[in-house]
């Protein structure tokens, strides 16, 4: 499948949603801050998304502050 048809479809399917203009980075950003938020490991993500550098990875990370924070009210610090 090309490219412009990935796009073509999506932008299709984005307004039969009445959702706006998607991009196909949009599905990547999604899908890594999906899997980022089910607990998935950034090591874990990289490889799916076929990134050879981890920073490049974690660039797809937007998880909201409140995410972030229920991850920290849920570490124990002692065992």
């Amino acid at each position: 499948m090309q490219p412009s048809s990935i796009y073509r479809i999506l932008q299709k399917r984005a307004e039969l949603a009445a959702i706006g203009t998607v991009k196909p980075p949009d599905l990547r950003r999604t899908f890594a801050t999906r899997m980022l938020e089910q607990g998935c490991e950034l090591f874990i993500l990289q490889r799916a998304m076929g990134h050879t550098s981890v920073a490049t990875t974690a660039r797809y990370d937007f998880r909201s502050e409140s995410s972030r924070e229920k991850v920290c009210k849920n570490l124990e610090v002692f065992g």
